[in-house]
């Protein structure tokens, strides 16, 4: 559930679970909110220091390979409160930033 309280949403956090560092942006749905430039470590989680009440419209990830960086597949969405997410592996040099929809939480 978190500890969102009457102050907006939980802060954004992004996870990489591949085996490469990454970079990218976090880009919300409002002029007054201020997008967040991040990198995150292969298998650390990357935490935004507040959020308000922004609704994320996209996240991007550039994944630092042997091969040279490669673009994930963004996250997009009209505008969504949600604030878990990850970027994954999906194919040879594929990458996806996905939303992570928390496991067997009992409310």
């Amino acid at each position: 559930m978190g500890n969102r309280g009457p102050k907006g949403y939980d802060p954004v956090q992004i996870t990489n679970s591949t085996s490469f560092n990454a970079f990218g942006k976090v880009e919300y749905a409002s002029i007054f909110c201020s997008d967040d430039n991040y990198s995150v470590q292969r298998d650390e989680t990357w935490r935004a220091s507040s959020r308000g009440v922004c609704l994320v419209t996209r996240i991007t990830a550039t994944v630092r390979t042997p091969s040279g960086n490669i673009e994930a597949e963004p996250y997009t969405s009209s505008g969504t409160s949600f604030s878990r997410f990850a970027i994954i592996q999906v194919g040879v040099n594929k990458f996806q930033v996905t939303r992570v929809v928390s496991a067997g939480r009992r409310k």
